[in-house]
Parts: C-alpha cells; sequence; structure tokens
C-alpha cells in the first residue's frame, strides 16, 4: 500500500509574541517655590501588535520511484493521481474506470531493452504496470491496479513457438535445424501449458515435400517452421522466439545459472555429469547439454523435447521467484540473445502471466508418435494421440 504523504496540519491556536512600540513615559513636574500643583501626566496608552508564522501548504501528492527517469514517473503520476492515462485498448478501457489515488505513491521496478525499445515493469503494492517507451513517450500497454479498483484485463490467447535452433557460433540461426521445438500456451487465466514436438517427427513441410520437422528452418527460416507446425498441427501460431547454441548459454549466463530440480541423475555423451537427483544449480554449459542430450535417456528424442519443457518451466519459476519489478530487467538481458516476432507489447503481456500462474503446475507434455522409417531415416511418426494434443492446445490451455 502506498505511503500517506506528510501533511503539515494548520495548528489550533498560534503562540502570541508582543512587541511594545511605544515608550512609556511618566514625567512628574514639581513646581519650586510655587504654591500650584500640577497635575503628572498620565502614562501612555501602551499598544501591542501579534504577528502569525504562515503554515507551510500541504505537500501535492506525487509518485516517486529510485532509479527511475523522470518522464516514467511523470507517466505514472497522470495513471496514479488523475489525468488522461497514455494507453489505448482495452487497457485504456479499463483505466477509464479507475479510482485515482489522494496520497503520494511510492513505486518500484526496472527497465530494459526489447528489440529496439524501450520497456519498463513497475509494481506499487500489488499493483502491477507495463510499459513501452515509443519515440518520445511512454505508454501503459498492461497490467492490474487493485489499489485503484481496475483487476486485470483478460490476457489474449496466444501460442507462441519456441524455436531451439542448432546453430553453433558463426553459424546462421535461421539457417540451421530447428532441434527445441515447443508451444507455449497462454489465455486469459495465465501459462496453459507446453507442447514439445520431437525434432525427428515426419510432417509436410511449408516449403514442399516431406521431411523432418526441424528441416522446416533450413528451408524456409523462422517464419518457415511456424507454418510448417501450424500446418502440422492445426494450431494456429501467434509468435515465435529463436536461438541458437551461443544465445542460450548467453541467456543463461545472464541469469547466473538456471536452478532446475531434476527427478534423477543424468550424464552426457561425453561421460559428465549434467544433473544429479535433486535440485542443481545449471550453468551455461549444463544447462545446453542437458536441453541436447538424448542417447542416456531411455526414450530418446521424446525424453530430451521433455527435459527442454522442463526448462523452460524452471525459468518460468525464476522469473517468477524474482517478481514482476524484475521482469523488464530480464528481458533486456535476454533480449540480446535471441531473435523475435513478439512485440514489446506482446512479450510483456506474454510474461507477465507468469506472475498469475503456478508455474511449477503448467503441464509440460510432448506430442507422442511411433518411431519409423522414411527415406532411409529413422523418424516419428505422429498419429491420432498426437493431434488429440495439439486439439487441446488450440485454446491456449492444455485440459481444463
Amino acid at each position: 500500500m502506498a505511503s500517506p504523504s506528510k501533511r503539515f496540519a494548520l495548528p489550533s491556536s498560534l503562540p502570541r509574541r508582543s512587541v511594545l512600540l511605544g515608550l512609556v513615559a511618566a514625567p512628574l513636574t514639581l513646581a519650586a517655590c510655587s504654591k500650584d500643583k500640577k497635575k503628572a501626566t498620565p502614562p501612555s496608552t501602551t499598544s501591542s501588535t501579534t504577528t502569525t508564522t504562515a503554515a507551510p501548504a500541504p505537500a501535492k501528492p506525487a509518485v516517486t520511484g529510485k532509479g527511475l527517469p523522470k518522464d516514467l514517473l511523470a507517466v505514472l503520476g497522470t495513471l496514479y493521481l488523475g489525468g488522461k492515462v497514455p494507453a489505448s485498448g482495452d487497457v485504456a478501457s479499463a483505466l477509464a474506470r479507475r479510482k485515482v489515488l489522494k496520497s503520494s505513491v511510492a513505486v518500484s521496478g526496472t527497465t530494459g531493452r526489447w528489440m529496439g525499445s524501450t520497456v519498463a515493469s513497475i509494481v506499487h503494492g500489488k499493483d502491477v504496470t507495463l510499459l513501452v517507451k515509443g519515440t518520445s513517450s511512454w505508454s501503459v500497454v498492461g497490467g492490474w491496479w487493485p489499489s485503484m479498483a481496475v483487476y486485470r484485463p483478460d490476457f489474449p490467447t496466444m501460442r507462441v513457438l519456441a524455436i531451439g535452433s542448432d546453430a553453433r557460433p558463426g553459424q546462421p540461426v535461421e539457417k540451421c535445424r530447428g532441434d527445441a521445438l515447443h508451444i507455449i500456451g497462454v489465455d486469459h487465466k495465465g501459462v496453459g501449458g507446453i507442447v514439445g514436438i520431437p525434432r525427428d517427427s515426419w510432417v509436410p513441410l511449408s516449403s514442399g515435400g516431406n521431411a523432418k520437422v526441424n528441416a522446416a528452418l533450413v528451408f524456409g527460416g523462422a517464419k518457415g517452421q511456424v507454418r510448417t507446425i501450424e500446418k502440422a498441427s492445426g494450431v494456429q501460431i501467434d509468435g515465435y522466439v529463436i536461438t541458437g547454441f551461443y544465445g542460450f548459454r548467453g541467456m543463461v549466463d545472464s541469469l547466473g545459472g538456471i536452478i532446475f530440480v531434476a527427478k534423477q541423475s543424468l550424464r552426457s555423451v561425453d561421460n559428465f555429469q549434467i544433473v544429479k537427483a535433486g535440485t542443481n544449480k545449471l550453468t551455461s554449459k549444463t544447462a545446453l547439454a542437458l536441453a541436447r542430450e538424448r542417447k542416456h535417456l531411455p526414450n530418446g528424442d521424446f525424453g530430451r523435447s521433455a527435459n527442454q519443457g522442463e526448462l523452460i518451466k524452471a525459468g518460468m519459476v525464476m522469473a517468477q521467484k524474482l517478481g514482476p519489478a524484475q521482469l523488464a530487467r530480464l528481458l533486456g538481458l535476454m533480449g540480446s540473445h535471441l531473435a523475435t516476432s513478439l512485440t514489446p507489447t506482446q512479450v510483456l503481456n506474454l510474461c507477465a502471466s507468469l506472475y498469475l500462474s503456478d508455474t511449477a503446475k503448467v503441464p509440460n507434455r510432448v506430442v507422442p508418435g511411433a518411431i519409423g522409417t522414411r527415406e532411409g531415416q529413422s523418424v516419428v511418426l505422429l498419429g491420432s494421440q498426437a493431434q488429440s494434443t495439439f486439439s487441446d492446445m488450440k485454446d491456449g490451455r492444455l485440459g481444463a
């Protein structure tokens, strides 16, 4: 809750200070050798005035936030203390009904850069405000404000494709194979689930012909990968994020590692310990090894995809524990290590859904399939069970 501003109350009475402005004189004249006595001159009337000290005017309510830019605080002042808020769509409609506050407001939060734009995530009590700075000014693009009786507008349903390219340093990320493929769904309730797609799934490519699903990135880039997944799954994809080996390791390093809880220990093909059973602090090296390892898993490609989904969830849990005030800073740390079709507004609202979700319970499924052979290759054949999982994800949420 905001701390009330310090007001100066007018005192009920002020101390009086008497100032002697006249001189009191009592000259007595005695007539020597005179029979007549003159009456003594009566004392002059004493005059006094009282001055008062003017009470300071009450402090004007303001919004303050340590380390935040002045132009951002000015917009927050309009938001909390009254005026037209720079916003549009559902956000503007929701804020038009807000009950502005009458006292000063202390906020906290961070700013960061996302795909060339400056973004901010600001917290006041249980309020969250998401902002994007355009060419010259800030705009409120999302959030919720219970302190002003404005609760979160529904998140739009989104299905985002996370693509992990097997590009090594120096290789073009969008011209290598898409070895990690996950649809992340969000609906009006928050994060709705993660669906992993085995990289060896045999599907029609958007560029023509049939091949393993990871080849779609080679022939059509990220957009071609998206169109191929849409065609194979029937799920509308609303945006994508993509990174390679170098970018993935950079993101993990920027976060200072990832806390990952493993059900069992796992060694890599190079015979080093990736994780032990229980809680692990993954470095960029061990996180990448976990995302790639399949030969030491009993279910191979399916198990690898499941572990990749668990890594995504582990990142969500870390972000949730840090809280929404740190969201913009985290986006700024990760933004330089990936490419995306998501706008700053989309990514802020997508990520903000984490803070209204029980991320540990977000469903993480890998579509099932049969092992087969096509054109001399071992592939995964997606059948009716896979289509059932895809169908469940069309509304952005797995299960009820």
